[in-house]
């Protein structure tokens, strides 16, 4: 690949190489440090011929997958159902559509949203955790089950089997540490299942208030995605994050030289990581000295892991990456608006043209 690559082949480059890797090694190589499954499945979801079948993970039984349990397990607390693959969550929207009553409209839209989702707690994908947490063999389908059985050396087993084991293989990862992990997790359970509960509802009242808690949702699952000690290098390569070379260290601030492509904007909230530690910081300003690009930053506070992070990585014991802070949604929550029921100031009079008021136009 030459130096002029764009980063789409970079990456579609970088993506070949470890995928023949996994190859060469017949087993797949880690990929993401986080789990590809972010809570503790509580069922499972797959196909038995034709019929969706749900299985709990906590009984040996199996049971039809009806619309009135796939409904229960969107909206219940603490559940997480991993559904086999695309194919499979493809025969759930399936069954939402093809319900005749309109009491199950609001399965169908549940569904499509969870699957806009970039991660679903609820209800994820088992061969879509498995690619974000691994690089399978050259050869083998991502979306595939069974070869991510081959991929791991479980075929010849049933289903039900190779999915706990493959389930047991998504959920495993870095979970704890300064890096906020499980509280971010928590609350994209917490978000998830109160958007499920409100897509029972119509109005536009409802849409806004879903729309909010979408936002939030992806804004914690980029950030968590960002931040990935595992795919920080593979990151930098696309410009979601840039890792940093500090120089000159002040007391208020420090310059680094900044890998390309570069994304982060002037005036933005970053946050620094090594992999291991979080600090929050602010992008001040840009500057190009002998045809490279440099960023000044804000110090972070001495009371966190920052200012340690910036040495280690200054003196060359370790490395540095700044991402945009997306753990939170920028959006600002509407008020005053008459579909949220809120007060409405009522209009005492109205500034109208002259030949308006003349043809019959109310001025209170």
């Amino acid at each position: 690949m030459t130096a002029t690559a764009s980063p789409k082949e970079l990456l579609a480059e970088h993506r070949n190489e470890k995928r023949l890797e996994a190859a060469s090694h017949n087993a797949p190589l880690d990929r993401s440090a986080f789990p590809g499954l972010r809570c503790e499945a509580t069922g499972m979801i797959y196909l038995r011929g034709k019929a969706l079948t749900y299985r709990s993970m906590f009984s040996a039984g199996s049971e039809a997958l009806t619309p009135e349990k796939l409904a229960d397990l969107l909206t219940s607390e603490g559940t997480s159902t991993v559904v086999a693959d695309p194919y499979t969550f493809s025969k759930l929207l399936i069954m939402g559509e093809n319900m005749p009553s309109n009491d199950f409209k609001s399965l169908t839209r549940r569904l499509r949203i969870s699957r806009g989702l970039p991660g679903s707690v609820k209800l994820p994908v088992l061969t879509e955790a498995l690619t974000t947490r691994y690089w399978m063999q050259d050869e083998l389908a991502e979306n595939k089950v069974e070869d991510w059985a081959e991929a791991f050396g479980l075929t010849g087993q049933k289903l039900p089997t190779i999915m706990r084991s493959l389930i047991g293989l998504a959920s495993q990862g870095r979970t704890t540490g300064a890096l906020g992990y499980e509280k971010t997790v928590k609350g994209m359970m917490d978000l998830e299942t109160r958007l499920m509960g409100n897509c029972q509802y119509s109005g536009i009242s409802t849409d806004i208030y879903v729309y909010q808690m979408l936002e939030a949702f992806n804004a914690k699952a980029n950030g968590l995605k960002a931040l990935d000690p595992g795919l920080l290098a593979l990151h930098a390569m696309d410009g979601q994050a840039c890792k940093l070379v500090p120089m000159n260290v002040a007391h208020g601030s420090f310059t680094a030289s900044v890998s390309s492509p570069f994304k982060l904007k002037e005036g933005r909230e970053v946050r620094l990581t090594d992999g291991i530690s979080i600090a929050a910081t602010k992008l001040e300003s840009l500057r190009f000295g002998g045809g490279v690009l440099h960023a000044v930053l804000d110090m972070p506070s001495a009371r966190g892991e920052g200012p340690l992070m910036i040495s280690r990585a200054k003196d060359g014991k370790g490395v540095l990456y700044a991402v945009e802070g997306v753990f939170e949604s920028r959006g600002r929550a509407l008020k005053n608006k008459r579909w949220l029921g809120g007060d409405v100031e009522r209009i005492a009079g109205r500034d109208v043209p002259l030949d308006v008021s003349l043809a019959g136009a109310p001025t209170e």
